[in-house]
């Protein structure tokens, strides 16, 4: 019997190895393909006005169709439908259509509005005049102040009322004069515009009506009074005032007090937020801090 050389012998053994590996190992698991991420979704662009549709509507004379467009440039907030509208107050309508198309107006709060408002304050229908002055206060037309000050001398309340506000949130100063002389007349509204646009020695007549007017007159005024910056009312002015309020003693005007602090801004004057802890405790606010 021939002998194998060992060399022969280990050769063999070696390629019967790797066969038996070949056979025995498993097959790689298949790695799931990750699933594709789904692509971003992008927002539509908003819808344009169809201008010539709309005018369409608003001039078909139909009530029905007009307030729908109305209802639509309004939706939409789209300051293009706006020449429409005034195109639609220089015609004329009837008291609904004309009563939203002023709201309208109102709504996208376009300056240039102004001219097609401002007749509308003086119509013979007073839910006209009254919505055609808040829509020129939104609409911050440079026309706006000389028509509110006009209004604030007229015969309606609400329309004194709207105008006073007005003023002040517009930041008309040439009306204090006018303010200050419609406030002992029951113009209440007037008294915050007051404290909105006062300085100085008006800020001082200001405070001189309290105790002469009643309480609930001039209350709307001292909040905004006491929150205005150090270059328009002094600290010095605006801690004598929070001194009479203390001195007072009474419940509304403790809860202004309370209001002016829980509003006070972070970078408000800190001998003025000082002064307004020490009153609700009822210390004096000219007295040094313990």
């Amino acid at each position: 019997m021939p002998v194998r050389k060992p060399r022969t012998l280990i050769i063999g053994a070696a390629l019967l190895l790797a066969a038996s590996a070949s056979v025995s190992a498993a097959p790689p698991k298949a790695v799931p393909a990750k699933p594709a991420k789904p692509a971003a979704s992008v927002a539509a662009p908003k819808a344009k006005l169809d201008l010539p549709r709309l005018q369409k509507s608003l001039e078909s004379g139909d009530a029905a169709q007009m307030v729908a467009a109305l209802d639509t440039i309004t939706n939409s907030g789209d300051p293009a439908g706006a020449p429409l509208v005034e195109a639609l107050l220089g015609r004329g309508a009837d008291v609904a259509v004309l009563s939203r198309a002023i709201e309208t107006l109102g709504i996208l709060g376009q300056p240039s509005s102004g001219a097609a408002l401002a007749p509308y304050a003086q119509h013979r229908t007073p839910e006209l005049r009254r919505a055609a002055l808040r829509a020129l206060v939104a609409s911050k037309s440079p026309l706006a102040g000389d028509v509110l000050r006009r209004a604030l001398h007229g015969s309606d309340a609400s329309q004194r009322a709207i105008a006073a506000r007005g003023l002040g949130q517009l930041n008309v100063r040439a009306a204090v004069p006018e303010l200050f002389s419609v406030l002992p007349k029951g113009v209440a509204e007037a008294a915050q515009s007051l404290g909105q646009l006062c300085v100085a020695a008006e800020c001082e007549k200001f405070m001189g009506l309290l105790g002469r007017l009643p309480f609930e007159t001039m209350e709307s005024g001292i909040v905004p009074l006491l929150l205005r910056s150090q270059a328009d009312v002094p600290d010095e002015l605006k801690l004598t005032l929070v001194e009479r309020l203390r001195r007072m003693a009474t419940q509304p005007a403790i809860q202004l007090i309370q209001s002016a602090l829980a509003q006070f801004p972070a970078d408000g004057s800190p001998k003025l937020k000082q002064g307004l802890e020490r009153a609700l405790k009822g210390f004096s606010v000219t007295e040094e801090s313990k």
